[in-house]
């Protein structure tokens, strides 16, 4: 015995698998599109995290090296050396210096203003060597002429002394 509405059964059966089975294949889809896309946002994010990792322990060594270097300016600046170990000392600033500016300069980053900062503070350091060199100079010269004129008035004084006696 068949219901008088079997037709109408089996075409809402019929259209429930159907509506069924659309809404399946789209959440499947759904959820393989999010997995993926979720794997792609992963890799990009431990990329990223690796590269961020990467350049935070590069700004660390630089930033040690850096604090090395200042250490050295104040001990060349704060105490009195003669001028072959002034130019020692700054020879061994000026490499450290640029040791840092090489190493900086062969970082592959993906943007340049990483390291921006640590430029400047190494310009800035080319700037007191220089000025420092300026103040030896000119202490070097300044001590010089400062013993020719003592040289000068001990002369003077000798000639004043034989003067003085020859006119007696």
């Amino acid at each position: 015995m068949k219901p008088l509405n079997y037709k109408k059964r089996i075409a809402s059966q019929l259209q429930f698998v159907l509506v069924f089975s659309i809404t399946l294949i789209v959440v499947f889809c759904s959820s393989f599109f999010a997995i993926s896309a979720g794997k792609k946002g992963i890799s990009v994010l431990e990329s990223k995290h690796a590269e961020y990792n990467k350049v935070f322990e590069k700004q660390a060594a630089i930033t040690f090296q850096i604090d090395e270097i200042t250490k050295l300016v104040y001990k060349l600046k704060n105490k009195k050396r003669t001028l072959g170990e002034h130019k020692q000392f700054q020879g061994l600033i000026s490499s450290h210096r640029i040791g840092i500016e090489n190493d900086i300069a062969n970082t592959e980053s993906m943007t340049t203003n990483q390291f921006q900062l640590y430029n400047e503070l190494l310009h800035q350091i080319k700037t007191i060597q220089s000025i420092i060199d300026d103040y030896e100079n000119e202490s070097e010269e300044y001590i010089y002429n400062k013993e020719l004129l003592e040289k000068c008035r001990e002369k003077y004084r000798e000639d004043g002394v034989k003067s003085n006696k020859n006119k007696k």
